[in-house]
């Protein structure tokens, strides 16, 4: 007897064991299915439908319920789909019993299936509105990385784009709907420019796949750190070595050399990569003892006034580089791309050969001007010897990794340097640098700036950043009207160059012909702009951003002999300035600065006044 009940029990319990094991197999298929999204859903729910009007029919047709097994499918197939209750009158007992067990099932299917519907709808729409769906463009420009607030790049690539079609893709992980709405606030998009927004991980292969980065033309990496940046641009260039086939361009910025990739993978997979450390560095340098020069910078970076342009011209083949500054108008030749090389501010005496592309510095691709002239008095004349202007002593207030850079690129004849900073890396740059007289002052200054701020000629701002971006900028803004303040009220005479990481910092800061301010975020989407529309530009501003070659200079009219008592044609000042080495590009009156003025036009400067030139010091 208690061997029957254990083998009674041992069936049972195997039993329970295979009907919890189907069950869970079950459950298991089923959440599979699930998982797959709405499609499999709908798929599933119709196999069972299908599956229960074959099984009814069936059995209508065997009992002889209906005349046919296509009559009684129909009838089923009917009966599920509107889910319709059959009525005393439609066929007998048999008949109303089993489709109205298919009515039963037609109505669970219908709420389900409206319920899935309307679920996928939702989930498509959501998806769409985070910007997950795919770009089908080709010969597109994609940026990685965005930042609300800052719309420097954008705007310079609408600027570039002029009536031209572009398509730009903006790629971030920021929310689509706050993109757009950030856009629709502060930047406006032409007609002929289409902005999609996407979202999405820059540094991850499969998310940026949406992007369709392999048809695109550029891709700029825009990220708002060294981290992200390399990582981004591995990650496009891994997804773009899928594609052979694929001839884009990668564009970025770093800050830190450690973060610079080896020349021969940049080479081979068409990767530039700037510095934009050194290249705040250096405009900071130029500014401290040019002011002004920044204004001047930003107009040589930029869109939205003159800009650099590569041209050939039939006209101007065979004449010398000073034939073309006396005939060449709204326009000044900065260089020339001869043999594949580019020389800058070439010398006067130069010809322009066949195949010799100019460098021209004008509002418009081919706006310039071939006037006739007199051929007298084209030829070099000697010129009054330079005078040279006082640099007088320079005020460095913080500290960061520029100030090392920006030590190397002051001009040579810059002596006394005072630093005011108490971080401990300032102490051994005194040692590194024995031309020059540095004096470090290490304790507190913001309770005797009226002390310190007397002393100097050019004061220079640093920002400190081991602190947030925003946060930093605010000490700077503080400090910079306490020394504007400090200047009004002592009647001291010193101009300030200051340097902010945000474009919004900018536009809240106090404006004034005696202060320079220089950028980050502002800088890097200029030069990334230039470089995206013309590669060729990154030898040009390599030049011009060092202390070896030629140099972008704001030089006061006194330093060529100019006095304040005759007025000048622009014709004869570009000549005057040829004659001592440079080339005129603007000139600062009255604390506006004029670029590419008509060479008749005439202006009486000055004192103060400053021309804006090119060449060697």
């Amino acid at each position: 007897m208690n061997i029957t009940k254990y083998i009674v029990f041992v069936i049972e319990r195997n039993t329970i064991m295979k009907k919890e094991k189907l069950k869970k197999k079950f459950n298991y298929w089923l959440d599979k299915q699930m998982a797959k999204g709405t499609i499999s859903i709908i798929r599933l729910l119709t196999t069972t439908v299908f599956s229960v009007v074959v099984f009814v029919s069936l059995l209508i047709f065997l009992f002889k319920l209906r005349s046919s097994f296509f009559s009684a499918f129909w009838d089923s197939l009917a009966t599920i789909i509107n889910a319709w209750m059959p009525s005393s009158d439609d066929g007998e007992a048999g008949y109303i019993v089993l489709n109205t067990f298919t009515a039963i099932v037609g109505l669970f299917f219908t709420s389900i299936l409206i319920g899935v519907v309307s679920s996928g709808i939702e989930e498509r729409i959501d998806s769409l509105r985070k910007g997950n769906s795919a770009v089908l463009e080709q010969g597109h420009t994609v940026i990685l990385g965005y930042n609300c607030g800052e719309h420097g790049l954008l705007k310079q690539l609408i600027l570039a784009t002029g009536f031209s079609k572009r398509c730009i893709v903006i790629f971030t992980d920021i929310e689509k709907p706050d993109m757009e709405q950030d856009l629709k606030n502060n930047v406006e998009i032409p007609k002929n420019i289409t902005v999609l927004c996407r979202n999405g991980d820059i540094t991850n292969i499969n998310d940026l796949r949406c992007c369709s980065i392999e048809t695109a033309e550029i891709v700029i990496v825009n990220a708002m750190n060294d981290n992200r940046r390399i990582k981004a641009i591995l990650a496009a260039s891994s997804l773009l070595k899928e594609y052979k086939d694929a001839h884009v361009r990668l564009i970025a910025c770093v800050t830190n050399d450690k973060y610079m990739l080896p020349q021969q993978k940049t080479t081979e997979e068409n990767i530039t990569m700037l510095k934009t450390a050194d290249i705040m560095a250096k405009i900071i340098a130029h500014t401290t003892t040019e002011p002004g020069l920044s204004i001047a910078f930003k107009e040589l970076m930029n869109f939205e006034e003159n800009e650099l342009y590569f041209e050939k011209s039939d006209q101007l083949r065979g004449k010398s580089v000073m034939q073309i500054s006396g005939s060449l108008n709204y326009a000044a030749m900065v260089g020339i791309k001869h043999d594949g090389k580019i020389i800058m501010n070439p010398r006067s005496d130069f010809v322009v050969g066949d195949g010799d592309e100019l460098i021209l510095f004008e509002q418009m691709k081919g706006q310039y001007r071939i006037r006739k002239q007199e051929e007298k008095n084209l030829e070099d004349r000697l010129a009054p010897k330079m005078l040279k202007e006082a640099k007088g002593k320079i005020g460095i207030f913080g500290y960061n990794g520029l100030l090392k850079i920006i030590l190397s690129e002051l001009p040579e004849d810059v002596r006394d340097i005072c630093i005011l900073s108490d971080k401990k890396e300032v102490c051994s740059l005194a040692k590194k640098y024995p031309k020059r007289n540095i004096e470090i002052v290490d304790t507190s200054y913001e309770n005797h700036l009226e002390k310190y701020a007397g002393q100097f000629s050019h004061i220079v701002l640093l920002t400190d950043r081991e602190k947030e971006k925003e946060d930093a900028d605010i000490d700077t803004i503080l400090l910079l009207l306490k020394l504007q303040d400090i200047m009004e009220r002592r009647g001291f005479d010193y101009n300030i160059v200051a340097e902010l990481n945000m474009e919004g910092s900018y536009n809240i800061s106090l404006k004034s012909k005696n202060i320079d301010y220089i950028v980050n975020s502002s800088i890097s989407s200029l030069i990334l702009a230039q470089i995206a529309e013309s590669p060729d530009l990154e030898y040009v501003f390599n030049e011009l951003l060092t202390n070896k070659g030629n140099e972008l200079y704001s030089k006061p009219i006194r330093n060529f002999n100019l006095n304040t008592k005759h007025d000048y044609s622009f014709d004869a000042l570009k000549r005057i300035v040829l004659s001592y080495g440079y080339t005129l590009l603007g000139a600062m009156h009255e604390g506006n600065l004029k670029m590419n003025p008509d060479l008749d036009e005439r202006i009486i400067f000055d004192e103060d006044d400053r021309l804006i030139v090119l060449g060697r010091e």
